[in-house]
């Protein structure tokens, strides 16, 4: 008798596995259907400095204003995304140069301290990085202190 009770658990528990094996299939079938277009659409939209932390985002910025020679200190920065679907001035160089660009960049302002060490260090930045995290350019503006 202790038989006939092991035998219906073990059949029982078989048939649910088989059940629960040809479901798995049928959903991985389901799953492995692929659409060639969405996967082309998700390409397009990827941006190299959705990925970054806003640290290196920083150092990139100040890094290159510091190689161009500008003194570069700041109390307060600004970070934000911008989309342009054509191609569009993002701002002009010190020679008067426009720069322009199409897809995704950042603005990065670096505004300068309440107190700065000495006036060279009175500038507050703009800086423009691609969507690769280049910098396309910058732009820069002395305040007079209150």
């Amino acid at each position: 008798m202790k038989k006939g009770k092991c035998v219906i658990p073990l059949m029982l528990f078989l048939a649910a596995f088989m059940i629960g094996c040809s479901a798995e299939q049928l959903l991985a079938m389901d799953v492995s259907h692929t659409d060639d277009d969405y996967s082309h659409e998700a390409q397009e939209g990827y941006s190299a400095i959705m990925f970054m932390t806003d640290l290196e985002i920083i150092k990139r910025a100040t890094d290159r204003l510091k190689a161009l020679g500008e003194k570069v200190a700041f109390q307060e920065t600004e970070i934000s995304i911008h989309h342009c679907d054509n191609k569009t001035v993002i701002c002009t160089d010190p020679k008067g140069n426009r720069i322009t660009y199409k897809g995704d960049y950042l603005k990065i302002v670096f505004y300068p301290p309440s107190k700065p060490p000495s006036p060279e260090y009175n500038k507050c930045f703009t800086v423009y990085l691609d969507q690769d995290g280049n910098v396309l350019g910058y732009t820069s503006q002395i305040v007079d202190g209150d």
